[in-house]
């Protein structure tokens, strides 16, 4: 976006309220804290609607948090979060698809957050609250703290998705590990987009893309335009020789990713080998299989079925992946375990064993370290669901959270897992990433200028959130400001 399309926007929202100017640097304050907290935020419904409720926090960082809503206890937070007042939140496809998710409603969402700690300085916050991003001594880690993969921390909360609220509040509760200080040359916008960015980085260094490769990203929308530019400052930094390509429908959003750094528009019939879905949508899927040679990613959480696959949603919540197998193929490095569902055969059985795999049983399986196998075994998209999610309601695989799924022969058809076989191809997928390599690569001017400058569109004041839910529907990206916000 336009430097004076973001000051028009600026402008629009001091029309409506009293609001701080965006400016390239931020202005210290301190934050009066009143005790107890209280506050109105804007509540996501069932049914996607948006009605205000009265929340209030008592406690503190090293005792615990009470939450109350509307008069009466709401959640008990134990130690380790620090509370922030908000500046500002973006909306994603994930706030957009809330109801999709199997997490309970209503919730105040919003996880795309620039807010202020207790000492004035302007913060990002990482959204994953778990044992090790809330400080607790090592001694209360969960495995996957203990093996560094804290945001699959079985007991972690998640920023304005699970149980925590989100920065479409005006005060929020933050993981204090998890807080992040902006650096002072980076403007409000572009301190927006850290969290989703760190996102597509993290998807960008998971590919192994090598020199002469091409790489087409499906859908440059508000997530697909933060991985071309993830895409382009990797290869500056990093000095590769990919090809980034895009495709997609709307003429301004293929401008906006060619000048963050995509070098050709591709057509429907583009091939590529590695195909970065973020379309979100079951077409889009199928497109990007036809065109891949080697490797799909998928990074949209809409928590809807997709080709016969139920748990699309879960599997990128997971970070795991699907590739074709038969006896004698390589597994995974690392992999020791695996999973098989009943009625897998006593040739693949013997067939795994000799790849170098322990079988173990379902209930096996949840007793592991890590609460699952590191691979499991498919033979059909059904089957594959079963692995991902066994028992409904229950958020818990018998793959472990960065696994993999084998996909054997089966059945013919034209759902997912045949797909896959049929042409080869590894399915990855992603969705956290590090705040810290996303803000090292952000600051750098030479890889990553003014993002949030090329994407925000539309500010809107949180009163009006449900208007900005619709602005971001039509597929702007839309930044919810709280009174005295965007500094």
């Amino acid at each position: 976006m336009e430097a004076k399309n973001l000051h028009n926007a600026v402008a629009a929202v001091r029309r409506i309220r009293c609001v701080s100017r965006i400016a390239p640097t931020w202005a210290t304050r301190c934050v009066p804290v009143p005790r107890p907290v209280t506050f109105t935020a804007q509540e996501y419904q069932a049914d996607g609607s948006i009605r205000p409720a009265d929340y209030a926090f008592t406690g503190t960082t090293a005792d615990g948090w009470e939450i109350a809503r509307e008069g009466r206890p709401h959640l008990r937070l134990g130690p380790g979060y620090r509370l922030l007042e908000v500046s500002h939140c973006g909306i994603c496809s994930t706030d957009l698809a809330r109801r999709h998710l199997p997490f309970p409603l209503p919730q105040v969402t919003g996880h795309e957050v620039v807010a202020r700690d207790e000492h004035g300085q302007a913060v990002v916050v990482e959204i994953n609250a778990s044992h090790a991003a809330r400080g607790l001594d090592h001694a209360a880690w969960c495995a996957h703290c203990r093996v560094g993969m804290p945001t699959h921390c079985p007991e972690r909360l998640v920023l304005g998705i699970h149980d925590l609220l989100g920065g479409f509040s005006p005060w929020m509760l933050a993981p204090v590990d998890g807080v992040v200080a902006v650096p002072a040359a980076m403007s409000p916008a572009t301190a927006t987009l850290v969290e989703p960015f760190a996102a597509a980085l993290a998807a960008v260094r998971a590919l192994d893309l090598t020199d002469g490769e091409r790489v087409l990203v499906l859908g440059p929308g508000r997530l697909g335009s933060l991985v071309v530019a993830a895409l382009a400052a990797w290869r500056r930094r990093t000095g590769g020789r990919f090809g980034i390509l895009v495709a997609g429908r709307r003429p301004a959003a293929l401008a906006r990713a060619r000048a963050l750094g995509a070098d050709e528009i591709a057509t429907p019939t583009t091939s590529a080998d590695v195909v970065v879905e973020t379309t979100g949508s079951p077409d889009g899927l199928a497109l990007a299989l036809a065109l891949a040679t080697r490797e799909v990613h998928v990074k949209s959480t809409t928590g809807q079925p997709t080709l016969g696959l139920r748990h699309l949603t879960e599997m990128v919540v997971d970070e795991v992946s699907l590739q074709p197998w038969t006896p004698g193929a390589i597994v995974p490095d690392g992999a020791s375990t695996v999973v098989l569902l009943a009625h897998a055969t006593d040739t693949l059985r013997r067939a795994l064993v000799v790849a170098g795999l322990r079988p173990v049983t379902p209930d096996e399986a949840r007793a592991l370290p890590l609460g699952g196998a590191d691979v499991g075994v498919a033979a059909t998209t059904a089957e594959v669901d079963a692995l991902l999610r066994p028992v409904p309601g229950v958020e818990r695989g018998l793959v472990r959270a960065r696994g993999t799924i084998l996909l054997a022969d089966g059945d013919g058809g034209d759902d997912l897992v045949t797909m896959l076989r049929r042409r080869g191809l590894r399915l990855g997928s992603s969705r956290c990433g590090d705040f810290g390599a996303a803000l090292d690569v952000l600051v750098d001017p030479t890889l990553a200028h003014r993002l949030g400058e090329h994407m925000v569109t539309d500010i809107v004041p949180a009163a009006r959130l449900e208007e900005g839910f619709a602005r971001a529907a039509g597929g702007g990206k839309v930044l919810v400001a709280h009174p005295g916000g965007l500094l």
